[in-house]
């Protein structure tokens, strides 16, 4: 910045830190450090030439962290950032400001929403993730997120047990849904694979002798092992199912839809989003609150602890963690390990 860099002031008329740059006057509140921190932000903006505003309206910075959402995620998380976003912003009102935004705002339109605690997460995290990315170094909109460390988050909780499948809701979709789809739901249903895998699976990955679905190579060139399935096991009654369509595609994926097209995980929330509100053979049928596909998978889990719950380390192997954490902290409650543990030791003889 050329000539005299602006300073930081304390104005007694305004009772709070204030500073001029390019003829321009900016109000920065009676917090020292937030000011400091607002001042730099403003000298930074002004150097690289961009807009200077220390307070931009909560709706304009959702309308860019949605398109760049949309630029670089799935449809299906756009939708739901956007159906959130959308539905927070005509709670507080478009003309709210950044620096108005609090985390009561938040909290408010939360408890409208009658949400379980999964939920809750989610749709607090939303809100979070758009003023976080609009702070953040690459984009620079905001001098900081007001909302950080101001809003509680539930720990620890799962969605799991919230978007579990009641068994008349399983069969419900096999009756409305066409036969493309509803192999899908079958296989999810039977399997406890993740839709984004499955959607993947060719004919070249199936392993008769073994019965299952070899599908490593799927995951070897992602840049995070975070996520990394080596099998997917195939119980007797998707075998025949699997072998079925091997033959009909015996060359790229072989779950499609009714035109042929390889399913995505976007086009099956969307085909699910249609088949609850969209379709008229089935839009006025009663549907639970949360229904979605990844919710087969917590079935199977739920189901599989039911049954079994002294065969845990199986359940690992299937759903393909690296080890018993994740399914302590989404199943945990279904279980005591407590007792098992009691009743094991009482067996241990010397």
């Amino acid at each position: 910045m050329a000539g005299r860099i602006p300073a930081l002031n304390w104005t007694r008329s305004r009772g709070q830190y204030t500073v001029t740059i390019s003829g321009k006057f900016h109000l920065l509140g009676t917090d020292k450090d937030a000011a400091e921190q607002h001042y730099r932000f403003l000298l930074n903006k002004h150097d690289l030439g961009e807009l200077v505003s220390v307070n931009p309206g909560f709706a304009e910075v959702a309308d860019l962290w949605l398109e760049h959402v949309q630029n670089n995620f799935s449809a299906t998380r756009y939708r739901l950032c956007k159906a959130r976003l959308e539905e927070f912003i005509k709670f507080v009102g478009v003309d709210l400001r950044v620096k108005e935004l609090r985390a009561n705002h938040v909290n408010r339109w939360i408890d409208t929403r009658n949400l379980k605690p999964g939920t809750n997460r989610l749709y607090k995290a939303t809100i979070l993730a758009a003023l976080n990315w609009a702070a953040g170094k690459k984009v620079r909109l905001l001098a900081a997120n007001p909302l950080k460390g101001l809003l509680e988050l539930p720990e620890g909780d799962s969605r799991g047990g919230e978007v579990v499948w009641p068994k008349g809701v399983f069969d419900q979709v096999l009756r409305v849904a066409n036969p493309a789809f509803a192999d899908v739901v079958r296989i999810l249903a039977w399997t406890g694979a993740r839709p984004s895998t499955i959607c993947r699976v060719e004919a070249k990955h199936y392993r008769p002798k073994l019965r299952l679905w070899d599908v490593e190579e799927l995951y070897r060139k992602r840049k995070s092992n975070r996520k990394y399935v080596k099998r997917i096991w195939l119980p007797s009654k998707a075998v025949e199912l699997v072998e079925r369509l091997n033959l009909e595609y015996p060359t790229g994926p072989i779950l499609r839809n009714s035109l042929g097209t390889p399913w995505s995980s976007e086009t099956l929330g969307v085909y699910m989003y249609q088949l609850q509100h969209k379709f008229t053979d089935s839009k006025d049928l009663e549907w639970p609150t949360g229904l979605c596909l990844y919710g087969l998978r917590h079935t199977f889990a739920t189901n599989f602890i039911k049954e079994h719950p002294d065969k845990l380390e199986y359940l690992r192997e299937i759903l393909g963690h690296k080890d018993m954490q994740m399914i302590r902290k989404h199943y945990g409650h279904l279980f005591d390990e407590h007792a098992a543990i009691h009743e094991v030791l009482n067996t241990v003889s010397y």
